[in-house]
């Protein structure tokens, strides 16, 4: 899979994927043309698109500073994110039945990881000034929350008459 270009793009789950897409020989894509991939990480649907920070760090956790730890580094994974959006103005949390991080009810930043032999894969996508049209519900249901809404920092910056930082400052 060529994931070089700007294009946007779902991915899904491999164990979700074997489940739901096993029959199709074509490949599949959503009603609005994006192509979905299966991946080998747990969660929901997550999209990747262009203006979306998407970071995938590998570190060995058994090394210091790191704690062989998969909950403590998820944690510190959206500790960066939540310093990261103090240094524009917006004041990211923790949700205590969700993963990511949060803005008001509304998720700015997917996380999910995965590792072997304690060496992490995958990571977080923060929303910077992505399409938001992407995360229509009648679509998917973003990281297969319900109830919940998508944001990006683009949206609250421009709510409050602020300048929208490039994807490559926030960077």
């Amino acid at each position: 899979v060529d994931r070089s270009s700007d294009d946007p793009y779902f991915d899904l789950p491999l164990s979700q994927a074997v489940e739901r897409l096993a029959c199709s020989a074509s490949p599949v894509v959503t009603p609005n043309d994006v192509p979905i991939y299966r991946v080998e990480r747990g969660g929901e649907v997550t999209f990747h698109g262009p203006s979306q920070l998407v970071v995938y760090p590998m570190f060995d956790l058994q090394r210091s500073p790191f704690l062989k730890d998969l909950h403590w580094y998820l944690r510190m994974i959206e500790e960066v994110i939540i310093q990261t959006l103090q240094r524009y103005g917006i004041e990211g949390k923790r949700d205590n039945e969700n993963t990511g991080v949060w803005v008001g009810e509304d998720k700015v930043a997917a996380v999910g990881i995965s590792s072997s032999r304690w060496i992490t894969t995958h990571g977080f996508a923060l929303n910077v000034d992505p399409n938001l049209e992407f995360f229509d519900t009648s679509l998917i249901l973003p990281c297969g929350i319900e109830g919940k809404g998508v944001t990006s920092m683009a949206k609250i910056l421009r709510s409050r008459g602020d300048p929208v930082p490039s994807l490559q400052k926030v960077a």
